[in-house]
């Protein structure tokens, strides 16, 4: 997969287009561009918009997490784990992932 901006949706490639000029576009061009595309009527009013599949995934992959976050915090019991794991980081009472993987290991041999 290609390299995609953290923020796909900030994009400061985007090209605002007529309609007349997508005909020259074709698969292999389309295949070889970076490029947002925002496609206007001839009264330069916005239609469509044409982004990489690539950064359509991303711009999904971030809806994701921000629908996830957003369901996290409207959970109370959720919330308020997050919020004791904070003060637990604050506090210093952390543990590396070695330690833990070792924990797990004794765990799965007993």
């Amino acid at each position: 997969m290609p390299n995609v901006e953290k923020h796909p949706y900030i994009d400061t490639s985007v090209k605002h287009v007529g309609v007349s000029k997508l005909r020259g576009l074709n698969a292999d061009k389309l295949r070889e561009t970076t490029d947002t595309f925002v496609i206007q009527d001839p009264n330069d009013k916005p239609l469509a918009v044409l982004l990489t599949y690539d950064t359509f995934l991303a711009m999904q992959d971030e809806l994701q997490a921000v629908a996830r976050t957003v369901e996290m915090l409207s959970d109370h019991a959720e919330l308020a784990a997050f919020k004791a794991g904070l003060t637990d980081i604050q506090a210093g009472r952390t543990r590396s992932l070695a330690e833990i993987d070792a924990d797990i290991r004794r765990k799965e041999d007993n």
